[in-house]
Order: structure tokens, then C-alpha cells, then sequence
């Protein structure tokens, strides 16, 4: 479990955050009429107070930090650690700079990995609590994949193979294909741009000095590149390719508050726009055509879109009743022009050149809290909101494979509506024993789904008893039943459900879950922590589909301060998750079932030693271990096993920081971590394993890794 050092740069940032933390919380108070101008002082002497070393700090001040580090890149997954998956030497500065003035005004600049995939940097100027401007960058990354190899090479909104390729009737008869073979790689990288600001004040300068504005305003653009793993397929023949991604999205965020002593409103609105850079995705067929000339496939990509929100919303209180009202109106379109139908033979006319979708979303918010005595408090909120698809309704050409014209059918339209009730109440018997009770009603209307309403109900009811000052536990119940309208499986799609089959999510179900908490803290340094969770999931009246599910586990977590330097930590997590599942071969009854058992385990500890040396030398080590798997038989006659599916992955972090001078420090870090997972439907495969289907093979991790890193810090 990693744990933060105070004078490590990211521990300034953490501080800076808190400070941030706590004068919101002030800034709050002030709102609501806790101010020293309303207490009474007419009897208070202040003459005699003054401070000689309470004076306002002006100038600069904090760290700034840089990185060099050899990073073990061969399997792109260890930047999901890392930050980034460049092999070999990578090199990222920091900081952490503030710059005041006497007059109030500061800066601040921010960064953190500046120069990795996953770093990010933020600059903010101005008067805090009065103006502000803010400008930031932060990278984020997901590497899945660099190790996987396919003959496809990517060229605009095309995927080709070499030149020279000679189809084959399968992957086997394909003579091109080992030597056509060259790297994919599936990883995501997001660079997002902000800027914005806000200005806050008081409503009247000369009136009621409790009532304040604050207005605020935000843009932000992010770039999305990199590949994901797609599928494509001529009739029986399929291709699994990494579709490249080349989009951006735009969001404007646009606020106004007011607030006063007990009361605070306002509106709020946001704008959103997506552009994909490409229009669509054509590939070349690796196989010999079945029947005439289709050695062209292409897929559709995410359309450009556009979405819009406002909302407003009003709280108040006084003596212990509070309020809460939000409305809200969003609109999503889309409106980008149409591909043809097929590419292969002449294309079916399509009834509109857009689709000139629209779907709108009501929402509404209601909420109270409210103490009644001084042992009883309530809690009681309803949300409406309202899902409205007004795109209309046309016939468009059903083309199979982007090969045989099945005649045409009606894009559907999904609306729902939701309504949701939940009241709480809470009664403290003793100052050490409460217990809270509440109730819950969730009601969904849909269109075109299996069932038109799906309504779920509950109670829960949770006693809460401190022992000791030390000790203290709690213990919570919940029961929930859901259940709807006629089950009638639409008849509007072109594979049609099996009338016993009922989808888990529109299911009847009856959920019961009990957890178990409980803490323990001394004052010798050492803090206990444990709890107990069991969930059971029992689809009643379902014959065909998931009829039961199970959860058990458990955490336990200890830390324990030996001294004010020596700090140690533990912790272990394990559930277990069962699941039944009845299955039809014949569109009717069940014949066949399956059991899958899935089991996770996560075990940590650490520690860490700090001012060794004459308050030189910190160091400290973490290290964790987590495996996740799953066995699945299915019994359909005689007992079949799937096979291996399961992740396993071994963390240590070691770290020492030595400081050579009160200004100047050099940090080593060192990352270590061996990963391995398996996955019984491609596991041992390769690209012409499977006569149709040429894919990317074997597509699991093995790897060992490491990260090592030296970071030479200086306070300024």
C-alpha cells in the first residue's frame, strides 16, 4: 500500500489540495452566517492582541523536480503503471510553485510527470476566494497490447494488406500470411487542454454583507488516438483488426451561484460537441471471395454528436430542516451524413441522407433532511427523470455482412422513465448506539423491451454501537424485491428471444445483503479494520437465463505507527462470487446448465522510516499481490470445463530519498511487478488456428517488469 511522504513533491500537491479542501469548507461556513462579524464583542479588549509573526508571506516558494528513469517497456501494459510504455530511458519534470503578493494576489504552477504519457501540468493566477484564471494539460493512457501481430497496416480510414497478398479459401491456405505478419498495438492516449476561471463577489457591497456571487466558466478539448480491437466479417469469414482512433471532444462549462446566509441557487450549463476524424472504416477481405467480387469490407465508427445541458437548482435551511430542488434539460443529436448501405454491388437507396437523431432527458430532484428531536433525524428525496428518443422512425435496408440484402426494418426507439423514492431515518438511543431504517422505490417505464416496467423495492436497517472509544462496529441489512409487467419478448428484431428466456436485468429478483464493520484504534499508534459483506441475488421466475448469484467476502486492514518515523501497514481482501445459469439448444425449455465460481484475492503491506541519518535518509517499501479467477463448467449431458481464466500480478514499490541540504534532495524509485493472465478462448491459439477467423492469437501477458527512476528535487 503506498504511502505518502510529506517531502516528496506529490505530498506538496496533496497539501495543496487539502488547503483547498479546507477553504471550501470555510468559504461555506462564511455563506451561512458563521462569521466574527456576528458574534458579540462589545465586551472583548483587543487592544492588547497583536502578533509579531503573523504576518502575511509574500514572495515564491516550493519544489521543483526532475526525473530521469529507465523504464522496461517490452509489454506496453506496464505503463498502465508506470505512466508511460517507451523502453528504455524516459525523462518527466515537476513542481509544486507558489508566487504571493501582500495585496492577496498568488500563483500557482502544478505539474506532475510532465513528459510521461500520463503526466499533467496546471497554472492557476489571480485573488483566491475573489478571481481566478486557470490553465491545465493532463495526459492519460490505457495500454492493452503491443505485442500482437495481424498482416493489416493502417492507411487513413482504410485497413490493407501488403501489396503482394494472395487470398486463400482459410487462414491455412493463406501463403502471405507468417510473412506478412508486423506489431499491433492497442493502447488509447487521451491529451486533455483546460482553461477557465471564475469571479465571485458580493451581491451588494452596501447591503447584506451575507449574500454572495460566484460566476464561472470552463472550456475544455481532448485528443483521442491510438487503436482498439474490432471485428469484421464477409459471411462466414472474419478478421479481427486494431481500428485506429483519431476524435475529439469539446465541453463548455458555464456556472452562476448565488448564496446568502442559509440559502444558495443558481444555474449551471454545459455544451458538448464530438468530431471523429474518420468517416468510416473500409478493410480488404484476406479471403477468396464465397461468390462474387466482395473483397472490400466496411464498418461504421462512432458518428460526431453534439449534447447540451441546463439545469438550476435552490437549497435552504434553518433550525436543522434543509432542502434541496434541482430541474435539469438535456438534449443529445446526431446528424452525420449516412454510408452507403453496402460497398459490395450497388447500394440499397436509405431513406434519409442522416438519421437526425434526438433524444431528450428531463430530470427533477427533490430532497429534504431534517432534524425532528434532538435523538431523530429524517432524510427523504424523489428523482423523476425522463428519457424522450424523438428521432424518427424509417425503414432502412437490413444488408448482412455487407453482403445480402435481407429486405428493411424500423430502427427502434428506447425511452424510459424513471421515478425514485428513498426515505431514511435515524434515531440515536445512547450518545454510543444509533440506528438508521429506510425505504426504497425504484419504478422504470420502457418502450420496446421485453417488458414495458421494471419496479424494485427494498428496505434496509443498520445499528451502529461503539463499545469503547477505541472500538467501535456496525452492522447493515438489506432486502430488495424487483418485479414488473407481462414478460413478452419483442418480436421487432431479427433474431427473436426465446420465450422462456428472461434478460437478468428486466428479471424478477430478490436480493438479500448483510455487511459487518468493524474498528478498533488505540492511542499507541495502531488502527484495526474489518468487515463482512454477503450478497444473494435469486432470480425466482426465471427458467431460462441467470437464476442465482452469490457473493461472499471480507477485508481486514491494520496500520501501526511504532514511532513518529516508523509507520507500518496491512491489508487483505477476498470474494468469492458464484452464479448459476439455465440454457436452451431448442428455443424452449432448459437443457443444458452451467456453474462459474470466481474467486479474488488482494493481500498488501508496507512501511515506512523516516529522518535515518540525522533526518537525512526516508525510505520505504510496498508490496501487494492480487489473483483473480474463474472456473465455468457447463453440463449439457456430460460435464464440460472451459478452460484457464485468470489474472495474477505481483507490485513492489522501494523507494529512498536522501536530502543533501535543507533545498536539495535526490529520490530513487523503484518499481517492480510480474504479471500474468490466461484466457481459455484464445489461449494457445494463433492467427490461422481457426480456419475462418484470422485473428490477433494468443492474446495473453507474461511479463516481468521494472521501473527505475531518479528524481533530484530542490526547494525553492
Amino acid at each position: 500500500m503506498p504511502t505518502a511522504k510529506l517531502s516528496h513533491p506529490s505530498a506538496c500537491f496533496s497539501l495543496t489540495l487539502l488547503a483547498w479542501v479546507i477553504s471550501g469548507v470555510l468559504s461555506q461556513a462564511h455563506a451561512e452566517g458563521y462569521e466574527l462579524q456576528q458574534a458579540n464583542r462589545s465586551g472583548i479588549k483587543t487592544e492588547a492582541w497583536s502578533c509579531k509573526q503573523c504576518q502575511s508571506k509574500s514572495g515564491h516558494s516550493g519544489d521543483v523536480s526532475a526525473t530521469l528513469a529507465y523504464n522496461d517497456g517490452e509489454d506496453s501494459r506496464f505503463g498502465n503503471r508506470t505512466g508511460t510504455d517507451n523502453d528504455g530511458f524516459v525523462g518527466a519534470v515537476g513542481a509544486d510553485m507558489v508566487y504571493k503578493t501582500q495585496s492577496g494576489y498568488q500563483t500557482q504552477l502544478i505539474a506532475d510527470k510532465l513528459g510521461f504519457d500520463a503526466g499533467s501540468a496546471k497554472l492557476t493566477t489571480g485573488r483566491p476566494g475573489n478571481y481566478q484564471i486557470n490553465l491545465g494539460y493532463r495526459g492519460l493512457a490505457n495500454y492493452n497490447h503491443n505485442q500482437l501481430k495481424s498482416p493489416y497496416t493502417s492507411s487513413q480510414d482504410k485497413m490493407l494488406l501488403p501489396d503482394n497478398w494472395i487470398t486463400g479459401g482459410t487462414t491455412q491456405s493463406m501463403p502471405m500470411l507468417q510473412s506478412s505478419l508486423v506489431g499491433q498495438d492497442l493502447s488509447i492516449q487521451r491529451d486533455r487542454f483546460m482553461i477557465g476561471g471564475y469571479y465571485a463577489g458580493k451581491i451588494s457591497p452596501e447591503g447584506d454583507n451575507n449574500s454572495h456571487y460566484k460566476a464561472s466558466l470552463n472550456y475544455q478539448h481532448e485528443d483521442r488516438s491510438g487503436a482498439k480491437k474490432t471485428s469484421a466479417n464477409i459471411l462466414t469469414n472474419s478478421v479481427m483488426l486494431a481500428q485506429p482512433i483519431d476524435d475529439s471532444t469539446d465541453e463548455i462549462d458555464a456556472r452562476v451561484y448565488f448564496n446568502g446566509t442559509g440559502w444558495q441557487a443558481g444555474i449551471n450549463s454545459q455544451v458538448s460537441q464530438y468530431k471523429n476524424d474518420h468517416q468510416a472504416m473500409q478493410w480488404q477481405s484476406a479471403y477468396t471471395p464465397t461468390f462474387g467480387a466482395a473483397y472490400l469490407g466496411q464498418n461504421a465508427v462512432d458518428p460526431d454528436s453534439k449534447a447540451y445541458r441546463v439545469a438550476a437548482e435552490a437549497s435552504g435551511g434553518a433550525n436543522g430542516q434543509n432542502v434541496l430542488m434541482h430541474a435539469g434539460f438535456s438534449r443529445m443529436t446526431q446528424d452525420d451524413t449516412f454510408i452507403p448501405a453496402t460497398i459490395n454491388g450497388p447500394s440499397p437507396v436509405l431513406p434519409a441522407d442522416t438519421l437526425d437523431g434526438q433524444v431528450d432527458i428531463i430530470e427533477m430532484i427533490l430532497k429534504y433532511s431534517g432534524r425532528i428531536t434532538q435523538d431523530l433525524s429524517v432524510q427523504a428525496s424523489y428523482n423523476y427523470q425522463d428519457r424522450d428518443n424523438k428521432t424518427a422512425k424509417l425503414d432502412f435496408p437490413q444488408i448482412i455482412t455487407d453482403s445480402i440484402n435481407q429486405g428493411s426494418a424500423q430502427n427502434s426507439l428506447y425511452d424510459k422513465r424513471t421515478k425514485k423514492l428513498e426515505l431514511k431515518g435515524k434515531y440515536r438511543f445512547t450518545s454510543a448506539a444509533y440506528a438508521e431504517a429506510g425505504y426504497s422505490r425504484n419504478e422504470n417505464d420502457y418502450t420496446e423491451l421485453d417488458r414495458q416496467s421494471v419496479d424494485e423495492s427494498g428496505v434496509f436497517a443498520k445499528l451502529s454501537y461503539r463499545y469503547s472509544p477505541a472500538w467501535s462496529a456496525w452492522l447493515k441489512g438489506e432486502a430488495l424485491e424487483r418485479d414488473g409487467s407481462e414478460y413478452d419478448p419483442v418480436t421487432t428484431t431479427q433474431s427473436q428471444s426465446n420465450p422462456w428466456l428472461r434478460k437478468s436485468y428486466l428479471a424478477d429478483r430478490k436480493r438479500q445483503k448483510v455487511t459487518l464493520h468493524t474498528d478498533y484504534q488505540t492511542d499507541i499508534g495502531l488502527s484495526l479494520g474489518a468487515s463482512l459483506h454477503s450478497v444473494d441475488d435469486d432470480f425466482h421466475h426465471t427458467q431460462v437465463g441467470l437464476t442465482q448469484v452469490s457473493y461472499l467476502g471480507y477485508d481486514v486492514s491494520a496500520q501501526y505507527a511504532l514511532s513518529d518515523d516508523l509507520h507500518f501497514s496491512a491489508f487483505v481482501n477476498q470474494d468469492w462470487r458464484d452464479s448459476d445459469q439455465a440454457g436452451s439448444n431448442h428455443f424452449s425449455t432448459p437443457d443444458w446448465y452451467s456453474t462459474a465460481e470466481e474467486k479474488s484475492t488482494l493481500i498488501g503491506a508496507g512501511f515506512s522510516y523516516q529522518n535515518l541519518f540525522d533526518n537525512h535518509l526516508d525510505i520505504g517499501l510496498d508490496y501487494s499481490y492480487s489473483d483473480g479467477q474463474s472456473d465455468t463448467e457447463v453440463v449439457y449431458g456430460i460435464t464440460s470445463p472451459y478452460g484457464d481464466f485468470y489474472a495474477r500480478k505481483h507490485n513492489i514499490n522501494a523507494y529512498a530519498k536522501y536530502k543533501f541540504a535543507d533545498s536539495m534532495s535526490l529520490r530513487v524509485d523503484w518499481l517492480f511487478e510480474k504479471y500474468q493472465d490466461a484466457n481459455w478462448q484464445n489461449q494457445g491459439t494463433n492467427w490461422d488456428t481457426l480456419p475462418n477467423v484470422l485473428s490477433f492469437g494468443d492474446m495473453s501477458h507474461d511479463y516481468n517488469a521494472h521501473y527505475l527512476g531518479l528524481t533530484l528535487s530542490y526547494q525553492m
